[in-house]
């Protein structure tokens, strides 16, 4: 399907972009069909709204660490915690939405598509605002004679870790706006398991 908000007229679209289009789509689907039976339980709204706050409780862990960074090295222990459990979160989170958040047009229906789109924008939103937090502390810093390593290293930090923050909600939002499974989709991969 071709994504109707796009800009770029179809034929003005580079074959280059369209093979890459196509390669994602074929990628999302084998992540689909490789984690199909994975984490049944969780693929419903409480599932996966509790799998929403574990990712935001792991993201205020490496948010502390991140500010712990300007004071102290001891600073690697909780963001190192964070961004693993947030890898961990994450990857979860793709199994029970079915990679909504991260997938091409191709390989999905207009809900899909249009949960998708809802999600990068707030997304994108979250990442320009949230970037004014370490720009601004740049500033201050640079309006003195001198600076300290570790709030430069500080502000480098929380950059990355708010960064992580922006690239990981729209998989959040699309796993928060999820709804139950329809009951009759759970009757008929019962009977495919059953017959298979």
């Amino acid at each position: 399907m071709r994504d109707p908000n796009s800009a770029i007229p179809e034929e003005a679209t580079p074959a280059l972009w369209r093979r890459y289009d196509e390669w994602r789509a074929g990628r999302h689907l084998r992540f689909n069909e490789k984690h199909a039976g994975a984490l049944n339980s969780w693929r419903n709204r409480r599932g996966a709204r509790r799998l929403v706050l574990t990712q935001v409780t792991t993201l205020t862990v490496a948010l502390a660490g991140a500010v712990m960074a300007f004071s102290t090295m001891w600073f690697a222990i909780p963001f190192i915690i964070g961004v693993l459990g947030s890898c961990a979160a994450q990857y979860a989170l793709r199994i029970v939405t079915g990679s909504v958040a991260d997938t091409p047009v191709p390989a999905l229906d207009e809900i899909q598509l249009a949960q998708r789109n809802s999600a990068r924008s707030i997304g994108f939103f979250v990442l320009y605002t949230l970037m004014f937090i370490p720009y601004l502390i740049l500033i201050v810093l640079g309006s003195r004679d001198s600076v300290s390593g570790q709030s430069v290293y500080g502000t480098g930090i929380l950059l990355i870790t708010l960064v992580v923050i922006a690239v990981v909600l729209p998989t959040m939002l699309t796993a928060w706006w999820m709804n139950d499974p329809d009951p009759e989709d759970l009757v008929t991969s019962e009977t495919e398991r059953s017959h298979g």
